[in-house]
């Protein structure tokens, strides 16, 4: 038999994303679980996933295809799995560093993507031996109760939440009417988000500004030439407004370009991807956009809107604000010129460009 699980989720009810279901076990496998050895079973395995001291966690998330059946998953559906992680981790981080950036509050970092460990064991009910998968590599010979797995000390954040509508767009993208070429974009950038925000020192900040920057390449279909154009052509026509701020960047060959600062921020991003790729020298602070945020946060605020502007188009989130677009000319169907002013204020960002200093800041009402 075969269950998968997050160890250290602490989900406190289910969430459901396409096929698979997400659920707490020690809240819900009285009900899932039928047959009382496989329930004695993983209530002992179980007590092996541990806290700092050594106690056993209650933060054991199982992760269900389909029915509760502990069947070995195929390869298509253990993709699925993969994914529907993957989606999780953006949907506990994203929403999380917004909150902080908007706050000015560094104190409030997200959960990692170590919170969200995926683990996949088989097992026999009665036969107490573990075999233990790290990536290709196996290991036994232990029985339950000879070892024990720690929670890593990397895990972020503790205070944290999903954003409700945003999970259930996701949860969209796994239906038919959305096209497989979207899904798979969609799904292969949040693979190299989930990569960008493993922490513990096991990889570098600079090899996340590549895994981000390669994140953005997958998701807004970047060409094989002129990426960093392509980039700043699409903060400049969905990100930026009328009201941004102005600035300007020089190219190798001397000529000076002005944009929006979003178009200038995608601007310096991708030539620190240049610059990392390259192997040149990079000083600390040329990680620091202002403050104590780093390129890497502008990044994530950018991917958070970049996703949800895609699931938008996609007609996953925000169908609401597309029936109010057909509602100003029910003669004709709402097209992008009557439902972009819309989807703006629908996706909400207003408030991480003012926090990022793009757009000016709210007047103060008059006292008088």
């Amino acid at each position: 038999m075969q269950i998968s699980f997050l160890p250290w989720g602490g989900f406190k009810k289910n969430i459901k994303l396409g096929p698979v279901t997400f659920w707490p076990y020690h809240v819900e496998a009285n009900q899932k679980i039928s047959d009382p050895a496989i329930k004695r079973h993983l209530d002992n395995y179980f007590k092996s996933y541990v806290d700092y001291q050594g106690r056993p966690v209650d933060t054991i998330t199982v992760c269900t295809h389909g029915n509760v059946d502990f069947r070995s998953l195929n390869d298509s559906e253990y993709s699925d799995l993969r994914n529907a992680v993957d989606i999780l981790i953006c949907g506990a981080i994203e929403p999380n560093v917004k909150r902080a950036v908007c706050a000015n509050n560094r104190s409030w970092g997200p959960p990692s993507t170590d919170v969200f460990e995926l683990v996949t064991q088989n097992f026999h009910p009665g036969n107490d031996y573990i075999a233990v998968k790290a990536g290709s590599l196996h290991s036994g010979g232990w029985k339950i109760g000879e070892i024990t797995f720690p929670k890593p000390w990397a895990t972020g954040g503790s205070l944290w939440s999903f954003e409700k509508e945003l999970i259930e767009g996701f949860d969209r993208c796994f239906l038919n009417r959305v096209s497989v070429d979207f899904r798979e974009r969609l799904f292969r950038s949040l693979e190299w988000f989930r990569l960008a925000h493993i922490e513990g020192g096991q990889v570098s900040e600079l090899s996340k500004v590549v895994m981000m920057a390669t994140g953005f390449e997958i998701l807004l279909q970047f060409p094989r030439e002129g990426k960093r154009k392509h980039f700043v052509d699409y903060m400049e026509k969905y990100i930026s407004s009328d009201d941004f701020h102005k600035d300007s960047r020089t190219n190798n060959k001397g000529r000076t370009f002005t944009f929006s600062v979003a178009g200038c921020w995608a601007w310096d991003f991708y030539e620190l991807r240049n610059h990392i790729v390259h192997g040149d020298s990079i000083p600390l602070k040329g990680l620091i956009y202002r403050d104590w945020i780093t390129h890497l946060i502008v990044a994530d605020l950018v991917f958070l809107e970049c996703v949800k502007r895609a699931l938008f188009d996609q007609k996953c989130i925000g169908n609401n604000v597309r029936s109010c677009a057909g509602e100003f000319d029910k003669t004709k169907e709402p097209n992008n010129e009557s439902i972009e002013p819309l989807a703006r204020w629908f996706l909400g960002f207003n408030d991480v460009h003012r926090a990022l200093g793009w757009i000016p800041k709210r007047r103060a009402p008059n006292s008088s």
